[in-house]
């Protein structure tokens, strides 16, 4: 059914695009973007908005296995992960407009992003409690503020498609977590080679985890520093085609404001 699906879709695209594909159909210079700009923007939202969901699903069940914690703990400890969403994603939207280069913005928290996944990989039982979920805490903040950078560059890769943009990149998020979990699903089985699955594998199965989105995490951040371009008019004070509001006198009422 799934292939069936996507061989559907694959040729609803060949159909709206062959022309453009033929070179039967040109779009004149202002109508044109990059898309391969917004292919980066969709690895980045695959490897911090999907390893966000990925690690929501399996964080509670990671600290009851490694410390001796209770379901109920695990699952509030683990909870801190998701909690820094209310000030992590739009405080990452407002570190990208005080910075000054939204694609550096973005790949700066994409590389602390993975390294703090290489981190969060070497948790083991042996860590400090506390210091382990301080260490989920910031692993989180660069997740989530990775999201908000992302959604920072969207409307500024073509203003007139914004809605197209922001919809084909965000839908990259949950492609992301359906990958990532079902890799997780399947390592513990792959590292036991078709053997019992023990607590010590699936401790190893994590760690896995962790380092593979890590590592993922740590290659975006590459493309970010040295394939994405900074959007033009990044901090123009109006869109493009814009033009500023005329001043008016003191004490002068408009007539719009009368109606």
């Amino acid at each position: 059914f799934l292939v069936g699906l996507y061989l559907f879709q694959a040729f609803g695209c060949w159909q709206v695009n062959k022309e453009l594909m033929l070179g039967q159909k040109r779009y004149p210079p202002e109508e044109r973007y990059s898309f391969s700009q917004v292919a980066i923007l969709e690895l980045t939202y695959i490897v911090n908005f999907g390893s966000e969901l990925a690690v929501v699903s399996m964080l509670p069940s990671f600290f009851e296995g490694t410390f001796p914690l209770s379901k109920a703990q695990a699952g509030m400890i683990a909870s801190s992960y998701a909690f820094m969403n209310l000030m992590s994603r739009p405080g990452g939207g407002l570190i990208s407009d005080k910075l000054g280069s939204r694609k550096m913005t973005m790949g700066a928290l994409t590389f602390c992003m993975g390294i703090g996944y290489m981190l969060l990989g070497t948790v083991n039982g042996d860590w400090w409690l506390p210091g382990a979920v301080l260490l989920t805490m910031a692993c989180s903040f660069f997740v989530q503020a990775g999201e908000g950078s992302t959604f920072a560059i969207v409307p500024l890769i073509k203003r007139r498609i914004t809605g197209q943009v922001a919809g084909n990149v965000g839908a990259y998020g949950n492609v992301g977590a359906v990958a990532y979990l079902t890799i997780f699903s399947l390592l513990p089985e792959w590292i036991a080679g078709g053997g019992e699955v023990t607590p010590a594998i699936i401790s190893q199965a994590n760690q896995y985890f962790f380092w593979m989105m890590g590592t993922a995490a740590l290659v975006v951040a590459f493309l970010c520093f040295f394939v994405l371009k900074e959007p033009k008019g990044s901090f123009a004070e109006f869109h493009e085609g814009e033009t500023a509001p005329e001043a008016q006198p003191m004490g002068t009422i408009s007539s719009e404001v009368l109606e």
